[in-house]
């Protein structure tokens, strides 16, 4: 699918990055491969260190803080924020939306659109395609669009696969109307037949957690 967009802009991003580093020589220990084939995956990576939570850090509390930031320095006023989109894969709760959660922490206008997407790799063209579609509103003229997951903290320490290119982060990226006449393009695709590729089986509805899983 193809899409075109005119009259919107990315006026900012901010990142926020736990303090918390992980280097992959400390957990080299944890994976049953031997110390050179994993030095060898460190090496196809193309990095060594990791940025994660600290326990009881929550996705909402990386956005909170971000934001917090961005008022406390005045690039980004309260009462301009029309629609706030998150994407995540590691919400606080199944219910409510941690995009309302958010807004609730933050004490912003009722006036405004919450949403939540459950999204990973794909997230941000997503996000920042949901903001462009949002933008088409009469009355919508600024989307905060979140970007944040804390997936290190469901990745088994000893899984050499998934743990050493899991990292924790937040990204807030503000997205206007612009009044010049550019042009934007994107296009998505998806394919659901591979889900069994990247699921976390247990958890949800179909399979509860319980000691086993």
């Amino acid at each position: 699918m193809y899409l075109k967009f005119k009259h919107k802009k990315i006026t900012g991003i901010l990142t926020v990055l736990p303090k918390n580093e992980v280097s992959f020589d400390d957990e080299i220990e944890n994976y049953t491969f031997s110390t050179s084939q994993s030095i060898k995956l460190k090496t196809v990576m193309g990095y060594n260190k990791r940025r994660v939570v600290k326990e009881g850090t929550t996705v909402s509390d990386l956005c909170v803080f971000g934001l917090t930031y961005l008022f406390e320095k005045e690039l980004l006023k309260r009462q301009d924020i029309d629609a706030l989109i998150l994407v995540t894969q590691s919400p606080d709760y199944f219910m409510p939306p941690t995009s309302h959660i958010i807004h609730g922490k933050l004490n912003l206008k009722q006036d405004m659109i919450c949403m939540d997407i459950n999204q990973g790799c794909s997230g941000y063209i997503v996000g920042l395609n949901q903001a462009f579609f949002l933008l088409e509103q009469e009355d919508i003229n600024k989307v905060v669009l979140l970007n944040a997951d804390i997936l290190s903290t469901k990745v088994s320490k000893k899984d050499r696969n998934n743990n050493p290119i899991i990292g924790d982060a937040a990204a807030i990226t503000i997205i206007e109307k612009d009044h010049a006449d550019h042009t934007i393009f994107g296009a998505i695709k998806v394919d659901g037949k591979d889900a069994d590729a990247l699921i976390i089986p247990a958890g949800g509805f179909k399979m509860p957690s319980n000691k086993k899983t």
